[in-house]
């Protein structure tokens, strides 16, 4: 057995699929912050909101669902394993630990705490008569969105490497 032992193939499978699942996240909330979130710049109050209560309806479909909660599930049991198996102290531990801590927090923290409460606020909101103040939170959307981003993009960069270093320690010397 290499570095890991027994549970060798489970943790290399669960670093990657955590890489995967997490770039289709960072992905989706890239494209999303450099598109979707300047096109809502340039809405009125009215289009605005109508526009935000199709995005949240639409977005929770089932391939989401299975994305963002991968996302979540896969690292975290990944993480344990890494924590008990005592891999934290190698590099690949190391990092994907510290990946998964900022996607937990950064991403899906954020999106839990944060972005669905205000998405639940907007999709009460009457297309005809949105509420005073209703800028306010399209600019704390926008704001808390670029922060979920950016932990995304870094959890994925770690993962990355990660996965490289992982790769690394089963190369043979010659």
């Amino acid at each position: 057995m290499g570095l890991i032992g027994t549970l060798e193939p489970l943790v290399v499978f669960l670093v990657a699929s955590s890489t995967i699942l997490c770039g289709l996240m960072a992905g989706l909330f890239f494209a999303y912050s450099v598109s979707v979130v300047l096109t809502l710049d340039t809405l009125s109050a009215s289009s605005y909101t109508r526009v935000m209560q199709s995005i949240n309806e639409e977005i929770l479909n089932p391939l989401f669902g299975v994305s963002f909660g991968g996302a979540i599930i896969v690292p975290t049991v990944g993480a344990f394993l890494v924590f008990i198996e005592g891999l934290w102290t190698a590099l690949f531990g190391q990092l994907f630990l510290a990946g998964t801590v900022i996607y937990l927090v950064g991403t899906a923290g954020v999106t839990l705490l944060v972005s669905v409460p205000m998405n639940n606020t907007i999709a009460g909101w009457s297309i005809e008569s949105p509420p005073t103040g209703w800028e306010e939170v399209r600019a704390r959307w926008k704001r808390w969105n670029h922060v979920r981003t950016v932990a995304a993009f870094i959890s994925f960069v770690l993962y990355v490497v990660a996965t490289l270093s992982l790769s690394a320690s089963f190369v043979e010397p010659f």
